[in-house]
């Protein structure tokens, strides 16, 4: 969804590619009865007669005549995508094409289900659920989805010409660094912004002279020049501990949930910079400092490889405006999903940020947008150089 496609839908009427709704369906912890009032929305809209995309835009009142009212929902009343995919489509015949996301509008949240034009129709569920009824095939008409009024033999029969799904049908959602399971599209996290003291401010580690052992004169000891302290250690620490306690892992999976393999797919998500968020990939993470002076520059140690092409792999490029993470896939078979690599994201204060992006294939027509929100809590700390220097392992000065 973008800012000029939703301003043009709430200059149109209701039909059968879109429908507002004022508030957000009820789904978490609903009875079933609410929950087929969704239900019956998503297959009246993908059983429909119509040539283009449907949205169903929620947080927007209907004003016959005129242009639609932007009224939001919290936050917190987004459905996950993932959830709803999996609720939907285990209850149909097969697979219906369509997505959930977040979208932001006029310092709004607005709910967007977009219902794909090309469907395997007929579609229907495989047993009762709430008020609908099992092999009943719901379609809208008009501006409603009447479910006293399914679809007959004839339009049904109709339904089933050539409606086989011709793209392939691509997904990105966050993943769990650790294993690999999905996470949908909405995540949250705590995060620590501690202001560290000035740099100038922050002293030399310096070794401290023992006293005279046995008599024996100071300048006559010699010193190991490759056991020199490292008196830049607690600048670096306090860069270490910045990043540390602000930057989250993040990672993404994509997976082809159609029917159509893809070939050469690569998502990109755009992160703004004027969103008060960075993003580092592995290699710009500082590691945790030496005390001993290293020979061998920290920045030798970090080589990137001149060429990464295998699944998963994450490239992160930055202009004035945004990051840009790029994951490359491969080819995708129907039912496969490539996990990317780990990558970082920080935000210096609280708030959501939402991530908008898109899905490129060599046989889809057009990219596809996806969109992708985090929820951070930021606590707002702050360091001094005495604090700095007694954090845990820390004790002194000496070497």
């Amino acid at each position: 969804m973008t800012d000029a496609l939703f301003e043009q839908l709430l200059y149109e009427e209701e039909s059968t590619t879109l429908d507002f709704k004022r508030e957000q369906y009820r789904f978490v912890k609903a009875s079933n009865e609410d929950k087929s009032e969704l239900l019956k929305d998503i297959l009246g809209f993908a059983n429909a007669w119509r040539r283009s995309e449907a949205y169903i835009l929620i947080g927007v009142e209907d004003v016959r005549g005129g242009r639609a009212n932007v009224v939001g929902i919290p936050a917190t009343d987004h459905l996950d995508d993932h959830s709803l995919q999996q609720f939907v489509n285990n209850l149909t015949n097969r697979p219906v094409r369509f997505h959930y996301e977040a979208f932001g509008f006029e310092s709004k949240q607005i709910g967007v289900v977009r219902i794909e034009e090309r469907q395997a129709r007929p579609l229907y569920l495989k047993s009762n659920y709430g008020k609908l009824k099992k092999t009943e095939v719901y379609v809208r008409r008009g501006s409603s989805t009447d479910p006293t009024k399914p679809a007959g033999p004839d339009e049904i029969a109709l339904m089933g010409q050539g409606s086989g799904p011709q793209d392939a049908e691509l997904v990105v959602e966050f993943a769990d660094v650790a294993r690999d399971d999905s996470l949908g599209t909405h995540v949250s996290w705590e995060a620590e912004f501690c202001e560290m003291p000035p740099m100038e401010t922050i002293p030399d580690l310096t070794r401290t002279m023992q006293r005279r052992p046995l008599g024996i004169d100071p300048s006559a000891i010699q010193f190991d020049p490759m056991n020199r302290p490292n008196e830049d250690y607690f600048r670096e620490l306090a860069n270490y501990e910045f990043v540390r306690r602000l930057f989250r892992p993040v990672r993404l999976v994509v997976k082809n949930v159609g029917q159509v393999a893809a070939s050469s797919v690569r998502a990109e998500l755009i992160v703004p910079t004027n969103a008060g968020a960075m993003v580092l990939d592995s290699l710009d993470l500082p590691d945790p400092p030496e005390r001993r002076a290293e020979f061998v520059s920290p920045a030798l140690k970090k080589i990137r490889p001149a060429f990464r092409r295998s699944p998963g792999d994450v490239t992160i490029d930055k202009n004035d405006d945004r990051f840009r993470v790029e994951i490359d896939c491969g080819g995708l078979q129907p039912g496969r999903r490539v996990w990317s690599d780990v990558f970082f994201i920080g935000k210096g204060a609280s708030g959501d940020l939402c991530l908008s992006g898109q899905v490129f294939a060599e046989n889809l027509p057009q990219p596809k947008d996806f969109t992708l929100l985090i929820s951070v809590n930021v606590n707002q700390t702050r360091m001094s150089v005495k604090e700095l220097k007694a954090l845990p392992g820390q004790a002194g000065t000496d070497d």
